[in-house]
């Protein structure tokens, strides 16, 4: 079977068709779009195709049917009709305190250049963007047709600055007067995206255009970007059939497909989409299990706001929320929940009518692993060679169900633990401590766990095992064991067919480590 090109870096719609063999095709949702809305705005996470999106937006209003032949919109009664496009970047570099106004004017600047350069108006670089945006806007449209403005990654330079109020702040007054073109140059656009990672700030720094249809929830346009299942199995087949026998046959390797990187839901439909960075990096990397989306970069902006908000990061399990609280920003601040949810670590996994409140969770294996490794690099001193030994001991004891081994691995990664970035030393600490391990190796590890009893410290499921945890601090190992029989925890997964085994384990607040654990199966 000769090898099909996948493209994983590339974010330019005519280099896709002219040169890979991989198209999902999304263009029945622009249609949809740009035939219902005037002005969009749209939140996914990094890497989840956005910038794509973008570039096919920008090819349909540029008239380039031929790209389009045998798609969703080559369908519909679209007229093709060419409009000029700008289409800009909103990252920018070095937005450091002493270069970061500079360097933002200067990216911009460079941008409208290459607008001007391409549609041959003459419109000089000026430190007042905003009106020579809407300069360009008003000459592209009297000498050619209405305009069509793409803005991607809006939130770039918020989000680095999220430390810097007061840079943040005039980036915002800029960012404002900018967008507020949008509004005085209503007359000359025919459709305006935009695209960010955040809603933070949307009602305040939009306040000055028409505020965008926000289609980020939307149950009709829930998979404009990412893979739903339909389209893995369909797009995918000559892979699925090519890798399958590796991974135990189809179901068992579509099942895996879906365990690590599908699972992040948008809407309270609750339709799962897969991330297609991740996916498309499996197949070309011939079917292995990696988390690619965390090789692909670090979201600094996280640990910037764990760090700023003093935030513990054992507040981030288990997250239930309203919906108002979720989805609704009435003033230019954003909340833990929905900066996790929008940067793609946690998702949508309920919605519960009754109360009108979100249950949020990981989506996956892959986001589980990295979300674990990242905690880990700022949480923990050790040694990252050691380790990768320390995490083959890990694995090798939970799937051999050598408690020992587990253990005494344990103790020692828990004593490179950084406890002083907690206020107090309680059993929750604990219970992130080794979730963070156990979810850093790709096994699923949860945490308060509800059952109709209590709640479970901690669960870890393995191929053959399920081990339910529970902690206590300066106690008697017994009375764990205890707990987990009284209040029945195995009920809970009566129904499976792996073994169980109770654990029971005690930590010293003084030693910070565990002094003694017990076993019953």
């Amino acid at each position: 079977m000769n090898k099909r090109k996948f493209p994983v870096d590339t974010q330019t719609f005519s280099k896709v068709r002219s040169f890979y063999n991989v198209y999902v095709d999304k263009t029945q949702h622009i249609y949809d779009l740009i035939t219902n809305f005037g002005v969009v705005f749209l939140s996914r996470p990094r890497r989840f195709g956005k910038s794509l999106l973008c570039s096919t937006i920008k090819s349909v209003f540029q008239g380039q049917k031929e790209l389009f032949e045998g798609l969703a919109i080559a369908k519909t009664d679209w007229d093709w009709q060419e409009h000029p496009v700008i289409h800009l970047d909103m990252i920018a570099k070095d937005l450091s305190p002493q270069t970061g106004i500079r360097a933002f004017i200067n990216s911009i600047n460079k941008q409208l250049d290459n607008v001007c350069d391409y549609y041959d108006i003459k419109i000089e670089p000026s430190d007042m963007i905003a009106g020579r945006f809407s300069e360009i806007i008003s000459a592209l449209a009297k000498e050619l047709n209405k305009v069509v403005v793409i803005i991607d990654e809006y939130d770039h330079s918020l989000l680095e600055t999220i430390d810097n109020i007061e840079l943040q702040n005039e980036l915002k007054a800029r960012l404002k007067s900018f967008y507020g073109i949008l509004k005085s140059e209503d007359q000359h656009l025919r459709f305006v995206f935009i695209t960010g990672i955040t809603k933070f700030s949307q009602i305040s720094l939009f306040s000055g255009m028409n505020q965008p249809k926000d289609i980020t929830t939307m149950s009709d346009f829930c998979d404009i970007c990412g893979i739903t299942q339909k389209e893995l199995e369909d797009t995918f087949a000559p892979e699925i059939e090519r890798f399958a026998e590796k991974w135990g046959g189809k179901e068992n390797y579509l099942k895996r497909l879906k365990d690590y990187y599908d699972g992040y839901n948008f809407t309270r439909d609750k339709t799962s989409i897969y991330n297609p960075y991740g996916l498309l990096n499996h197949f070309v990397d011939g079917g292995l299990f990696l988390p690619y989306w965390s090789y692909s970069g670090a979201p600094s902006f996280i640990l910037k706001y764990l760090n700023m908000k003093n935030i513990d990061a054992i507040e981030i399990e288990n997250a239930y929320m309203t919906a108002n609280r979720f989805v609704d920003y009435k003033d230019d601040t954003i909340s833990l929940y929905p900066l996790l949810y929008q940067a793609g670590y946690i998702t949508i996994k309920d919605y519960n009518e009754e109360d009108n409140c979100y249950t949020l969770d990981y989506p996956n294996v892959e986001i589980r692993k990295t979300f674990a490794e990242f905690l880990a690099g700022n949480y923990s001193s050790s040694n990252a060679d050691k380790n990768i030994t320390v995490a083959n001991q890990f694995i090798k004891a939970l799937n051999d169900g050598d408690m020992q081994t587990f253990m005494d691995t344990l103790r020692w990664y828990l004593h490179n633990v950084d406890y002083s970035l907690s206020s107090k030393i309680t059993e929750y600490y604990f219970e992130f401590a080794v979730s963070n391990i156990i979810n850093m190796l790709g096994f699923v590890c949860k945490n308060e766990v509800h059952t109709a009893t209590g709640r479970i410290d901690s669960v870890i499921f393995t191929q053959k095992r399920i081990y339910l945890f529970e902690f206590k601090v300066d106690k008697p190992v017994e009375s764990a064991i205890k707990q987990i029989k009284r209040k029945d925890y195995t009920l809970l997964y009566a129904n499976d067919n792996r073994e169980i085994v109770k654990v029971g384990v005690v930590f010293s607040r003084e030693d910070k480590n565990i002094i003694e654990w017990a076993i019953e199966k």
